[in-house]
């Protein structure tokens, strides 16, 4: 049985910046290899927690994978300079496991590019096939927020950004559009760039009915953090204050006190914020109280390259999606047709998408129903298990 290393920052109960898909790969992959896990000690939503008391490196198991988490800075993710020193400080941990694991091929996954340093040593030493792993690219995100505007770190970040895309023998954006962007920006062979997506856990995300009855709700599951509007969310929900329409934004993140003294500030009595940890058993009956789901992401290049998982699993639960987006996610949205397409900062067009499907429901079912099949016929564990495997083994 061949052996998988996964080498990611963020795995569960981190579920988020790159966490999830490497869960998910992890898990599909588990069924037909040998896989290990090196990742921090839980760190995104709160310090880590002291039960992992002094250890520089723990061993567990979830499931059949194994886990190595190695220690990080007990930092909150409230700055860019702390997220960032964290990045690097899983670099120099992640290689403290490094000569007792012998991968015959090493997952490079995001949430940075950092991670393609390890995994080179790894594979140099331990002679492993490499595949990057690309949920946002970087380092452009972080240009775009306006960091690291010397010319001299950029050059040192863009020449890694084309060695992470370069040394490994196959690179999987989640998009067209992203893998197009690498392909002429660092002139990388689009033969070694498959787009794949994430895959979702129907184990966690069922679908369950919904009966039709008021306040119909919109909803927001996700990371409460700066790459998406939530300022137009709340504008139409002050439009639609006496229209028997509750908007529910469920989630943690930077932004969870900014939106709850927003929310207090217009005197949104129709607004929900929810930021309780939800066990995975639960997980599909409390966002099944959705009518449709909401994706209102920012008008940024960048961001519009990729495709939040959210989406997909909101797909899975047989819900329509709205998608603020003029990129990949607004363009995934349409051509599986289980929801609506609008523009990222488009008011009026949100307000009417929202009305119109509460008054259609045999389009609100058509388009929910789209969704699930597209992830069933595409997106299950076995079938992303058997396009993962088909690079393995070449």
């Amino acid at each position: 049985m061949k052996k998988i290393l996964i080498i990611s920052q963020y795995f569960p109960p981190d579920i988020a910046g790159g966490g999830t898909r490497a869960y998910n790969y992890a898990k599909c992959l588990s069924k037909n290899y040998d896989v290990t896990v090196i990742t921090a000690f839980p760190h995104l939503h709160s310090k880590i927690p002291s039960s992992y008391g002094f250890h520089l490196i723990k061993k567990e198991k979830i499931d059949k994978i194994k886990v190595i988490r190695v220690r990080v800075p007990s930092l909150l993710h409230n700055s860019i300079k702390n997220r960032i020193f964290l990045h690097f400080s899983f670099l120099i941990s992640s290689l403290l496991p490094l000569f007792s694991q012998k991968p015959d091929v090493i997952f490079a996954s995001e949430p940075n590019l950092f991670s393609i340093i390890p995994a080179f040593f790894y594979s140099k030493l331990r002679s492993g096939k490499v595949i990057r792993v690309v949920d946002d690219l970087w380092p452009e995100v972080i240009y775009e927020r306006g960091f690291f505007k010397s010319k001299f770190l950029q050059k040192f970040l863009n020449k890694l950004a084309y060695f992470s895309y370069d040394f490994p023998q196959y690179v999987l954006p989640l998009t067209e559009e992203a893998k197009n962007h690498i392909v002429k920006f660092y002139k990388i062979d689009p033969k070694k760039i498959i787009v794949m997506e994430h895959g979702v856990d129907l184990d966690i995300f069922k679908f369950q009915e919904k009966e039709i009855h008021p306040p119909f709700i919109i909803m927001y599951s996700g990371a409460l953090v700066e790459s998406y509007n939530f300022k137009i969310l709340l504008e139409a929900a002050k439009k639609l204050i006496h229209k028997n329409f509750q908007f529910v934004i469920r989630g943690k993140g930077l932004l969870l006190e900014e939106l709850k003294m927003k929310k207090h500030e217009l005197n949104l009595t129709n607004v929900l914020i929810d930021s309780t940890l939800v066990e995975n058993e639960q997980l599909s009956s409390v966002l099944s109280t959705a009518d449709i789901f909401l994706v209102p992401m920012k008008d940024n290049y960048f961001l519009n390259l990729s495709l939040p998982t959210k989406i997909l699993e909101y797909q899975a639960l047989g819900r329509p999606i709205i998608c603020l987006s003029d990129g990949a996610p607004g363009n995934y949205v349409q051509n599986t047709n289980s929801g609506l397409k609008i523009s990222s900062n488009n008011l009026s067009e949100l307000i009417s998408a929202i009305e119109n499907l509460r008054s259609d429901n045999n389009l609100l079912k058509m388009l929910g129903e789209n969704g699930m099949r597209y992830v069933n016929d595409n997106l299950t564990f076995t079938k992303i298990a058997k396009r993962l495997s088909i690079l393995i083994e070449n």
